[in-house]
């Protein structure tokens, strides 16, 4: 690139084909013109179709650019990419293998715009404003071209993607994008569909995965509690920034400040009531996996609910569950894992049992949080996936693999009486068996797990 004088958000939408490799193509082929340099890249989200709803979902994303091109040109360049990605003219808001859209547009300083471009840009400006920042926004109304995009603050699958990437970028009212996320908080519409583009994390997304972020709520279980009892499907997930009141068992509470993730998965098991216990160590397993593939960390299952890393504690695992008589309505799994968050943050009488994944100053935190999320469902899907199936058989080998608390010794309180023994093996309903010292094995399905106690032959 010769020179840059503009930032701009463009929005990519695909459900033609392999959706995540045209829009991987579309910017790719921006980056090669030269004229465009990819600042930064969203997650993907899989929506529902707009308009016309006689089509598959789309995948959506925004991506921050800057370029020496005026919007015009931009356009055009836009328009192009999608034609040589594979796109072919279609019904108004019909299927399309790429489009890209100019959503925003700002230009630097006036005194730095090329001297023929401001004359030019001002011609097809309904309104030039000038952000806090110091930067101009334009407005365009022409037949060819509209910015900002027509819409584009009522529409989650682009204000999310928008928010991710700047939640201070100006939105109509003198309000931020962030502030708009408010008004998408039902249950229908968006999915996490892959990580952010720029992440090389594994993992390659599941289908049904319906996702809602929130800024900050006051539990991501008590969300989707409410939303599961309003009818939420199988697969709804909630996810949010920081939690205020997130719980753990026994009626703890688990600090939830910025820089973790805070996720609770809405389920709809064909289990029988004795057997949900499976769920904590589902997701146990689900999240050891994802950490030891992507931060290449020992993390290991503590029985019946925690995630650790030599021996310091960076996940907590909430099932809930609500009965219809003796069938399961619905279950929620919360988990809430410590990925980069400040120890300053968290109470003194917890900063040195718990431990994050990452420093919260790495440059990479948030993108590497989204690998996370991505990879623990990816996991999740599988296991559970195998354990409606199979049943426990199907899974235990799994478990017994990252629960390393087997064949240790232990005690297990927060009983009438406590248990002194070895962890045996996990029982068919996902109970502990303990071995005593008099030989004598003993099923644990609650209580307070020490490893590692003394006393015990």
């Amino acid at each position: 690139m010769t020179a840059t004088f503009a930032r701009v958000y463009l929005g990519f939408g695909s459900n033609l084909g392999d959706r995540r490799d045209n829009i991987a193509k579309g910017l790719a082929m921006l980056r090669e013109s030269r004229k465009v340099e990819i600042v930064k890249v969203s997650s993907l989200y899989e929506t529902e179709p707009v308009g016309y709803t006689d089509q598959g979902l789309f995948l959506n994303a925004v991506a921050l650019v800057e370029t020496e091109l005026l919007p015009d040109g931009l356009l055009a360049l836009c328009k192009d990419v999608e034609v040589k990605v594979g796109r072919k003219p279609t019904v108004r808001w019909g299927p399309r293998v790429l489009d890209i859209d100019v959503l925003m547009y700002f230009a630097e300083p006036s005194d730095s715009l090329p001297n023929q471009s401001a004359d030019s840009i001002q011609a097809g400006c309904t309104r030039i404003r000038r952000n806090q920042l110091g930067s101009t926004e334009i407005k365009i109304s022409t037949p060819s071209l509209t910015i900002p995009h027509p819409r584009i603050w009522e529409r989650g699958f682009v204000i999310i993607p928008l928010a991710e990437i700047n939640p201070d970028l100006p939105a109509p009212d003198g309000c931020k994008a962030e502030s708009l996320l408010r008004d998408f908080n039902t249950w229908t519409g968006l999915q996490l569909s892959e990580a952010g583009m720029g992440w090389k994390g594994p993992g390659s997304g599941r289908d049904g995965w319906k996702i809602i972020r929130f800024p900050e709520v006051d539990s991501t279980n008590s969300v989707a509690v409410k939303f599961a009892s309003e009818g939420a499907p199988c697969g709804t997930c909630v996810i949010a920034e920081t939690q205020t009141s997130g719980r753990g068992r026994r009626g703890r509470i688990w600090h939830s400040p910025s820089g973790g993730l805070w996720l609770s998965i809405i389920l709809r098991p064909r289990l029988k009531p004795q057997d949900v216990g499976w769920l904590s160590l589902i997701a146990g397993v689900a999240v050891s996996s994802a950490i030891r593939d992507i931060f290449r960390l020992p993390a290991v299952v503590k029985w019946p609910n925690d995630v650790l890393i030599s021996g310091k504690k960076a996940c907590g695992i909430l099932p809930e569950t609500r009965f219809i008589g003796d069938r399961i309505e619905f279950a929620v799994v919360g988990i809430g894992v410590n990925v980069a968050v400040r120890k300053d943050l968290l109470p003194p009488e917890v900063r040195e049992t718990s431990g994050s994944l990452i420093s919260p100053d790495h440059p990479h935190a948030r993108e590497a949080r989204e690998a996370l999320t991505l990879a623990i469902l990816d996991n999740f899907y599988s296991l559970y996936k195998q354990f409606l199936s199979d049943g426990f058989l199907g899974i235990l080998q799994k478990v017994r693999e990252y629960c390393d608390m087997l064949g240790r010794k232990v005690i297990v309180s927060g009983l009438e009486t406590p248990i002194y023994g070895v962890a045996a093996d996990i029982a068919s309903d996902g109970g502990l068996i303990i071995r005593t010292e008099s030989g004598e094995n003993v099923h644990v399905v609650a209580g307070e797990v020490t490893i590692g106690v003394s006393g015990i032959s």
